[in-house]
């Protein structure tokens, strides 16, 4: 890894800024919220190898943090990610497969695990691997004017980053294939239709609603909120009767925990639970 200074990480109040020696991201937490925004503005945040390494980091970082119950993911500038960096000229990757698996599945495994949702605010462009970056987020909050973009076969390559997995998934196949073979972008009514967007607002509004939204959730049930990612992550891969199983597993646990006390006795008493 490029960069092994130590962290530095400081607290003012319940609002922290995060300094990771992070180079191409910014990270920052307040009130239970975490914001992760990729920080290479004049290059649309276009992905290079530093980045992969500052990512790891960040998403490593707000996974293992139990004081963040919801994460923001976000780019700075005009648009989310343009995609990989083809100006980069030098890296340490073995070919596409070493970077796949060594530098980019490890935040991406990071995201889809992390046992807190992972909402992407998506600005302008989110195309080719920053496309697979705003599919693999739990939730998304589109700007009107953004689109997801599966650019690959303009080079000659296929859909990587598990973006060949997300599309068919949402669209379907034939209209999957379509898009990716012609580069054509998603505009963000279409991913709404589509369900890949959850929220389509006008790029003003697109930071406030995100924030919102993202406080309401961390005013819920935690463990609410993390159980239900994971079993409705591996429906996806795994039979009614496995969901079904597992869903009374962990209900078993749940019913006697102190946060369903709290909602039972809030729902009594007519007012919001707290589950600080």
């Amino acid at each position: 890894k490029p960069s092994s200074a130590a962290s530095d990480v400081y607290k003012k109040q319940d609002n922290r800024r995060v300094n990771m020696n992070l180079e191409t991201i910014e990270l920052d937490k307040k009130d239970k919220v975490a914001t992760i925004k990729l920080n290479r503005p004049k290059l649309l945040n276009a992905v290079n190898e530093q980045l992969v390494w500052d990512f790891q980091e960040a998403t490593e970082d707000v996974k293992n943090d139990d004081d963040i119950r919801v994460v923001i993911l976000k780019g700075s500038g005009r648009g989310f990610s343009a995609g990989a960096d083809l100006s980069e000229r030098s890296t340490s990757w073995k070919g596409s497969k070493d970077a796949l698996i060594r530098g980019y599945k490890p935040f991406f495994k990071n995201i889809i695990e992390m046992p807190k949702p992972v909402i992407g605010s998506i600005a302008g462009p989110a195309a080719g691997i920053g496309a697979a970056i705003a599919m693999s987020c739990d939730l998304r909050v589109m700007s009107d004017d953004s689109y997801i973009l599966s650019v690959f076969s303009n080079i000659a390559l296929v859909p990587d980053g598990g973006l060949s997995w997300y599309l068919p998934k949402y669209m379907g196949f034939s209209k999957a294939y379509e898009h990716a073979i012609e580069a054509k972008k998603i505009s963000a009514h279409e991913c709404l239709n589509y369900g890949i967007a959850n929220k389509v607002v006008p790029l003003e509004e697109l930071e406030s609603t995100t924030h919102t939204w993202a406080e309401h959730l961390a005013k819920r049930s935690s463990q609410s909120l993390n159980h239900t990612k994971r079993l409705m992550r591996e429906s996806l891969q795994v039979s009614y009767w496995d969901t079904f199983h597992d869903e009374a597993e962990i209900q078993n646990e749940l019913t006697v925990s102190s946060q369903n006390r709290e909602a039972v006795k809030a729902f009594f008493e007519k007012r919001e639970p707290d589950f600080n």
